[in-house]
């Protein structure tokens, strides 16, 4: 009456084991490299929310009083450089850095989060801001050639390590 295992029996064992574990162990590694995804991506919309919460605030244009007015603004989306530090973000044209103010729809994508003041809140994304006049002719707003009583602002805020965007679309009138 033999009894235990032979070495056969132990070897295989201990391969067929060990490829279990090895198997487990690649599945938990993958997993655990991108639990922080999840928080990133909330960090990435609550980035592009900030930016669109700030914007919301600001004027229609430089010609624009405050609460609001008609439209007799500056035909054409950006304004030139502001003189000092106050006037820099005043309205919400300022939000497109261009020297070329004669276009009806602006692109700036150079952004980061210092620009707004919330280094805090999360670096490392990129943020481009689109203003340009809007319409809904084709039942659904968006960006046009003319002058009209709506602007389109629309953010979009890019993290590099996800390579995922984040869009934001806001409709400002001038009331």
């Amino acid at each position: 009456m033999n009894k235990g295992f032979t070495l056969i029996e132990i070897i295989i064992f201990i391969v067929v084991f060990s490829i279990g574990v090895m198997g487990i162990m690649m599945l938990f590694f993958n997993t655990l490299g991108k639990t922080s995804d999840p928080t990133l991506r909330l960090r990435g919309v609550q980035v592009a929310e900030a930016v669109m919460e700030e914007i919301k605030g600001k004027k229609w244009d430089e010609s624009t009083p405050n609460g609001g007015g008609d439209n007799q603004s500056i035909p054409y989306i950006c304004t030139e450089e502001p003189i000092d530090q106050e006037e820099k973000f005043d309205d919400v044209d300022d939000y497109v850095k261009d020297s070329n103010c004669n276009a009806n729809t602006k692109i700036y994508s150079g952004y980061t989060s210092s620009d707004f003041g919330f280094d805090n809140l999360t670096s490392g994304f990129d943020i481009s801001i689109k203003v340009g006049f809007a319409d809904n002719s084709t039942g659904v707003y968006d960006f046009v050639n003319s002058q009209t009583n709506f602007k389109l602002i629309e953010v979009t805020v890019t993290k590099g390590a996800l390579n995922e965007t984040y869009t934001l679309r806001m409709l400002k009138g001038n009331f």
